[in-house]
């Protein structure tokens, strides 16, 4: 089944602004909310959901501009769909929990964050793995096809000795006693009456939220190591200079077995030699002969998916644009929505020389013998 458009998932034109989008979020999250609606709590959450992830692309500026350019696929969920740890605009939605369960009772905000976006307001150990990038570097030729590439890939990876848990043999890792296992410590800083709250990594711990009493030798107690990885990457037809594709869990490993950061794929497609791309389309530009521009012709023409044929009218002008369809870049949300070639012509006019000098005179003198439409026109009406 194919995913509703965002857009119409909130209610809201492609040109709504920021404001707009967000107000109809928070009266669609209030109306849909589990414990708020009439409706089945599978069914509300379902809906709470979908209108969760709508808001998650369409509050985002960089996430919107790929969603309006490439659909669903030009957006960060690849592999599993939207997830609740992936949204982040929770703060947008707070105050509205709170009106509706009360921030101070048991079973507010904290259970409700906990319940929808993974944690609440308490922050956990900072030990998630590095967020990577990698950019890869494409042929149009390839953007046009697709491309599936094994790439390796030097990030940190967990620790084979002590399998991620930073101890040797007999080793124990423990909790914390300087964080009690939060990985973050606060720092309280007094002038005369006022007093500010800092928070800062776990000087001890690193942010883990565990500390070792023997360290593994191979990690020196952090549970993680430098290693090359190999991985596939599916880069889909249509990519454009600039996409984004994101794989979850294939970033860095965290310290002590924390949780792996995400790969980002950034792709670079290559100016080409002959082609020009405007979105889907594909222009080209294309010199004929003053022959071939008066009498017409047949040519082959390059094209992404090889020569074709074009048929050039009796006529034809330089700035004229013939249209080849289905000859320019597959859409990357509709794949069997294919742009179209364009080319524009360009007439040369070659300099003459001894042989095709009497040929350019004697045309010049038929010119002169046929009258022109302004000559025309001045003898109608002079």
């Amino acid at each position: 089944m194919a995913k509703r458009d965002y857009y119409e998932i909130l209610g809201v034109s492609k040109d709504s602004d920021e404001r707009t989008i967000k107000k109809a979020y928070r009266k669609l999250a209030r109306k849909h909310h589990p414990d708020a609606s009439s409706e089945s709590p599978e069914i509300a959450e379902k809906k709470f959901k979908e209108v969760s992830e709508a808001y998650e692309v369409l509050a985002d500026e960089d996430k919107r501009s790929r969603y309006n350019r490439f659909g669903h696929k030009g957006v960060d969920f690849d592999g599993g769909g939207f997830s609740w740890d992936q949204f982040s605009h929770g703060a947008d939605i707070s105050d509205i929990f709170g009106q509706l369960f009360g921030g101070g009772q048991r079973g507010g905000m904290g259970d409700i964050f906990s319940q929808f976006f993974g944690g609440g307001g308490q922050s956990g150990p900072n030990n998630r793995g590095d967020d990577l990038r990698y950019d890869v570097t494409m042929t149009l030729e390839e953007a046009y096809k697709g491309m599936t590439k094994e790439v390796e890939i030097p990030r940190d990876g967990t620790c084979g000795k002590c399998t991620g848990s930073g101890a040797a043999e007999g080793g124990i890792a423990r909790t914390c006693n300087t964080c009690r296992g939060q990985g973050i410590v606060q720092k309280v800083m007094r002038r005369g009456f006022m007093s500010t709250v800092s928070t800062d990594t776990c000087p001890d711990c690193k942010g883990s939220g565990k500390t070792v009493d023997k360290p593994c030798g191979d990690c020196k107690g952090s549970g993680i190591i430098s290693i090359k990885k190999k991985i596939k990457l599916q880069i889909p037809p249509g990519a454009d200079h600039g996409f984004r594709l994101r794989m979850r869990g294939q970033g860095g490993a965290g310290p002590n077995n924390g949780p792996k950061g995400d790969l980002y794929i950034v792709v670079n497609v290559q100016k080409h030699k002959i082609f020009k791309r405007q979105d889907n389309e594909i222009i080209l530009d294309l010199e004929i002969t003053p022959a071939q521009a008066v009498i017409g012709d047949s040519l082959k023409v390059p094209t992404l998916s090889g020569k074709v044929k074009l048929k050039i009218p009796s006529g034809t002008q330089t700035g004229d644009v013939l249209r080849l369809k289905k000859k320019g870049m597959p859409d990357m949300s509709r794949p069997s929505l294919i742009g179209s070639q364009h080319v524009r012509i360009n007439v040369k006019v070659p300099k003459p020389n001894g042989k095709t000098r009497k040929l350019w005179e004697q045309l010049r003198e038929l010119d002169s013998e046929t009258p022109s439409f302004l000559d025309r026109i001045m003898d109608k009406f002079g």
